[in-house]
């Protein structure tokens, strides 16, 4: 998260981190901040409130007792600021900016854990904390480290499901890796239903073996050698989308080739350099940091939710296929 800042209708930033190098922008908040600290240095202490529709049939119908409504639909707004977010139905779950970071609070009192970054994005339509689950952890003893996160994230306007996931960041580069590879380390629900916590954390805190998986899947990786003619056909069938000729001439395929080849970084360390763990690195740098997209706000959120997540988990799916 990095340019979406919203900073047209606040005084503070929408979004806050432990890590100003990581995303360059936003809010620099110290380790142990309390939760109403992180509530107002991330744009998140507003509520999101509701409004049945109401319409005016002709132009000049001047009392509102007058105006027609839609029975089965409310428009959510921001309680600061009274700036639409979404129409959704009169059933629609809201989960407000303060419950996803009230989520880990027991857990930070208990030192369980630490929220690293949490925010806005789209003017408050979607809304975010992330927690560091333990220390960066080394693969084979390099300078190549992983660390897991929990991700909590959910809309106002229908866009996405209230869920909570362990997703890594590779430390060098701030890559982002969803974990849950057989969806066993995520909770997910809909605005259709009420968002419960308690089943959220003993999915986060069942998933820990699953971290355990992962790392072990990344020292294979980094083990499996990778010349570049092999990683030019895993990129060929990672973007391919009519012919080869088409996808060589791409800027995904030269991208991601370029920093498979040297230029992404980490790309150098003996765990990466020609490997399949460099590979697949080179394809999250390229989603999270290159991609083209209309602002850094869109590439963020594509990258978390959205086609760059998908392509993240594609190449996954490739590259496992090399194990």
């Amino acid at each position: 998260m990095s340019h979406q800042i919203d900073t047209t209708s606040r005084a503070t930033a929408s979004y806050a981190s432990t890590q100003r190098e990581w995303h360059g922008l936003g809010q620099l908040m110290v380790q142990g901040a309390t939760i109403e600290q992180w509530q107002q240095q991330a744009g998140m202490d507003y509520r999101v409130q509701r409004s049945v529709i109401r319409y005016a049939t002709e132009r000049d119908i001047a009392d509102p007792s007058q105006f027609k409504t839609i029975a089965d639909k409310h428009v959510l707004f921001r309680s600061d600021t009274g700036a639409a977010l979404g129409v959704v139905s009169d059933s629609y779950k809201v989960v407000q900016p303060s419950e996803v970071l009230e989520f880990f609070r027991e857990w930070a009192d208990q030192g369980g854990l630490s929220i690293e970054s949490a925010g806005v994005l789209f003017g408050g339509k979607r809304y975010f904390a992330t927690a560091k689950l333990c220390d960066a952890v080394a693969i084979d003893g390099s300078a190549d480290t992983v660390v897991p996160y929990a991700l909590l994230s959910t809309s106002a306007d229908g866009s996405l499901s209230t869920e909570c996931r362990w997703t890594t960041v590779r430390t060098v580069c701030n890559n982002t890796l969803t974990m849950a590879m057989k969806d066993t380390a995520a909770y997910k629900v809909s605005h259709r239903s009420v968002f419960k916590p308690t089943e959220a954390k003993e999915v986060v805190e069942a998933a820990n073996a699953e971290f355990g998986s992962f790392m072990a899947m990344a020292r294979d990786l980094a083990h499996i050698k990778v010349e570049s003619e092999r990683a030019e056909t895993l990129t060929l069938a990672l973007v391919m989308k009519s012919s080869e000729e088409v996808a060589r001439e791409s800027a995904a395929f030269s991208r991601i080739m370029d920093l498979f080849n040297g230029s992404g970084k980490g790309a150098t360390f003996e765990t990466a350099n020609d490997t399949a763990w460099g590979w697949l690195n080179a394809v999250t740098e390229y989603a999270d940091h290159h991609v083209r997209a209309r602002s850094e706000e869109n590439r963020q959120a594509s990258a978390l939710w959205g086609p760059g997540d998908a392509l993240k988990n594609k190449a996954l799916e490739l590259v496992m296929a090399q194990v």
